[in-house]
């Protein structure tokens, strides 16, 4: 660097570089599409693991299972672990509802309008009233788009063998918060 100038001007483009918000998402018209399953994985907010409590932990699968009644999506598995909750969904063919995407405008409602719905739900009409406070989930939730039906058997799998992994059952049908619902 020749002067103090370039200097600042080199560390100035440097952080604003560094600085970048980097995104973890696919674009979000995959999340809308019926081609694509769709691994979720939303996970408690500091409380532990809540959902050791089994009366909680039916009342959040019973709102899944109403969640994908009501919004007619497909859900091929779950397992509502102890502080953490896995499901496997994809959206039905045909029309989807339409949401305010805010600068964005009206886009299809996709599944992570869907887990929002869920976790909306479930924080306020379940937590709350049970006398929780705060948010009951993470803010974000990690998904991936799942190549159909090419991987798809081999993410149910691991998604039902969860609590066999962590050693709360032997087999994964006797863990009463885990599921098949829909075929693949």
């Amino acid at each position: 660097m020749s002067d103090y100038g370039e200097l600042v001007e080199y560390l100035n483009a440097r952080d604003s570089e560094m600085c970048q918000r980097k995104l973890h998402r696919l674009p979000i018209t995959y999340y809308s599409e019926s081609e694509c399953g769709c691994f979720i994985t939303i996970c408690a907010r500091q409380h532990g693991e809540p959902f050791a409590d089994a009366e909680l932990a039916r009342t959040i699968v019973d709102s899944l299972l109403w969640q994908r009644n009501r919004e007619k999506w497909l859900l091929y598995c779950y397992c509502l672990m102890p502080d953490h909750l896995h499901f496997i969904a994809r959206l039905l063919n045909g029309d989807t509802d339409k949401v305010n995407a805010g600068a964005r405008g009206r886009t299809q409602k996709g599944i992570l309008d869907h887990v929002s719905d869920f976790k909306k739900y479930t924080t306020s009409q379940i937590w709350w009233k049970r006398g929780g406070t705060g948010a009951l989930w993470q803010k974000s939730s990690y998904d991936h788009i799942i190549r159909w039906p090419d991987s798809a058997e081999a993410a149910v799998q691991y998604v039902l063998n969860n609590p066999v992994r962590k050693g709360l059952v032997e087999h994964w049908d006797d863990y009463p918060f885990s599921g098949v619902v829909d075929s693949l």
